[in-house]
C-alpha cells in the first residue's frame, strides 16, 4: 500500500486516540509499506511552516525509516501531468496518484482527488 500525505499528516496531529489507532493498524495490515518522496516534501514543508526544523526533521525521518520511500521518476511525472491535466487536480496530488498507478498499489488515503486508484479509506 502506498501511504498519501493526509494519512500521515492525520498520524502525526491526531489528539485522538481512536483515529490514531486506526491509522496504526492500517501500517500494521500493509504486506509492504510505501511512500512517495512527494509525501516526504509535503510533511516537512507544512511541518517547517507551523512547528518548526527540528520537528519536521524528524517526522521526515520517521517516514523514511518506516516506509519505502518511491521518488518521482520521469515516467511517473509524465503520467501525473496526464492525471492532473484530466482531473484538474493539484501537481502533488496527481504525482502521487501516479506512482500508485505505475505500481498497481493501493492508496491510504481520505482524498476525494484519487479517483484513478484503488483506496483505502482511512
Amino acid at each position: 500500500m502506498l501511504f498519501e500525505t493526509r494519512y500521515f499528516w492525520a498520524v502525526f496531529t491526531s489528539r485522538n486516540p481512536e483515529t490514531t489507532g486506526r491509522l496504526k493498524a492500517l501500517f500494521d495490515r500493509a504486506r509492504h509499506a510505501y511512500a512517495s518522496s512527494i509525501s516526504v516534501y509535503e510533511v516537512y514543508k507544512q511541518t517547517l511552516a507551523n512547528e518548526g526544523k527540528t520537528v519536521a526533521r524528524l517526522r521526515a525521518n520517521t517516514i523514511k525509516r518506516d516506509f519505502d520511500v518511491i521518488d518521482v521518476d520521469s515516467q511517473i511525472a509524465e503520467e501525473g501531468a496526464e492525471m492532473s491535466h484530466k482531473l484538474r487536480i493539484p501537481m502533488a496530488d496527481s504525482l502521487i496518484m501516479a506512482t500508485a498507478s505505475r505500481f498497481n498499489l493501493s492508496c491510504v488515503t481520505d482524498d476525494p482527488h484519487f479517483s484513478e486508484v484503488r483506496r483505502v479509506w482511512v
